[in-house]
């Protein structure tokens, strides 16, 4: 083990010991939309009675919230994996006739197609975004919300095994690779081959595929880690301490 490994290795948990727990964890129908009302200004406005698409849903607990806080209808689009599969099952039920959670791409076109905290895993964003585009009725919108970004204390998304922020920025990737390997089993040698995959998703990439895509921004929000003042306008301090961003866009 090499120096390096050794200094990450001591910030973090036992091998044998229980992941940090995550945000996906703790997720419950209760508070499935929390992120999404914290980082879209008025987003509950935005979807109330539209047909929306859920790109990326998961395991749909943020579909059956949306038609419960009044969307018309919620489509939840995902890959079609076992795990998924089983869970919508289930959550199908709940919906109560107003969500369907679908693998296949849907041939219609919806009033608001959302991403919630996947636009930072996409392996192509920009050919996402325009996939995403291609869904939204002539004057709908493209709602993009995420954590964290590349630089951003967590943007290394290594949280299940070490709490150390700037993991990315202050190993090498061979290092980190090296060590997360003792926790996961995937056989990833980079960011983008982990579980879910990271693109390195900074800030500036973000704005600039907002910004070309031709699209009409209504707005464009970064939020601060810890709400600290100023960090939005410098620069280098956006890139480092920047917890989240989202993107209100209307075709």
């Amino acid at each position: 083990m090499s120096l390096a490994e050794r200094v990450l290795t001591a910030f973090c948990r036992g091998v044998d010991d229980p992941e940090y727990e995550g945000g996906s964890a703790r997720a419950t129908l209760e508070n499935a939309l929390s992120f999404l009302i914290k980082t879209v200004p008025d987003f509950l406005s935005l979807i109330k009675d539209k047909d929306v698409l859920d790109f990326g849903c998961g395991y749909g607990l943020q579909a059956i919230a949306m038609a419960q806080a009044g969307a018309r209808t919620v489509t939840g689009l995902d890959l079609p994996r076992p795990i998924l599969l089983e869970k919508w099952a289930e959550n199908e039920k709940l919906g109560r006739g107003k969500i369907r959670l679908v693998t296949a791409p849907p041939q219609e076109k919806f009033d608001a197609v959302i991403s919630c905290s996947s636009f930072e895993h996409f392996p192509d964003p920009a050919a996402i975004f325009e996939m995403m585009k291609s869904y939204a009725r002539p004057g709908g919108l493209l709602i993009i919300s995420f954590a964290e970004p590349w630089l951003s204390p967590r943007g290394a998304h290594c949280d299940s095994f070490t709490r150390l922020p700037w993991v990315n920025c202050l190993f090498s990737e061979k290092t980190v690779m090296k060590v997360r390997s003792r926790y996961k089993r995937d056989g990833a040698i980079r960011y983008e081959d982990v579980e879910g995959g990271l693109n390195r998703m900074t800030i500036q990439k973000f704005e600039r595929i907002m910004l070309s895509s031709g699209m009409k921004i209504r707005s464009l929000n970064l939020f601060p880690v810890k709400g600290l003042p100023m960090v939005s306008e410098v620069p280098m301090l956006r890139e480092f301490l920047t917890a989240s961003a989202s993107c209100v866009l209307e075709a």
